[in-house]
């Protein structure tokens, strides 16, 4: 399937995604810092990146536009993870180059078909 980067701070939740999209064939790189996002895309060349907001060294909104900045890194779809639900944090995301953002806690299901959602439409972009 693909291989995804999971960046967040708490252990809890990257076991929470790793296991949901391994479990549906996905294999997983993990990050616990914003810091970290940039090396690791680079190095590991993922398919899509799942990314918190709340970080402590470096915010998911600063990592996305670091993300976006780079053209080696540019093309990578990015979900926001968060529990900040509110329109402008949404708003926010998407104006930086985030295809979607999924709050925590998330309903039984949704990772997964936001997940195969955005790698469907980066694959049909690439296709054109």
């Amino acid at each position: 399937m693909a291989r995804i980067l999971i960046v967040d701070d708490s252990p809890d939740v990257r076991l929470a995604l790793a296991t949901i999209l391994e479990d549906t064939g996905h294999e997983i790189v993990e990050a616990e810092d914003g810091d970290q996002v940039f090396d690791l895309a680079v190095a590991q060349n993922p398919d899509l990146v799942l990314l918190d907001v709340m970080m402590p060294r470096v915010n998911g909104f600063d990592a996305l536009a670091t993300l976006k900045a780079d053209t080696r890194t540019n093309p990578i779809p990015v979900i926001m993870v968060t529990a900040k639900g509110r329109p402008e944090d949404m708003a926010m995301a998407r104006s930086l180059g985030a295809v979607e953002y999924i709050t925590k806690p998330w309903a039984d299901g949704d990772v997964e078909l936001r997940v195969d959602w955005a790698l469907a439409t980066d694959q049909e972009q690439k296709n054109r």
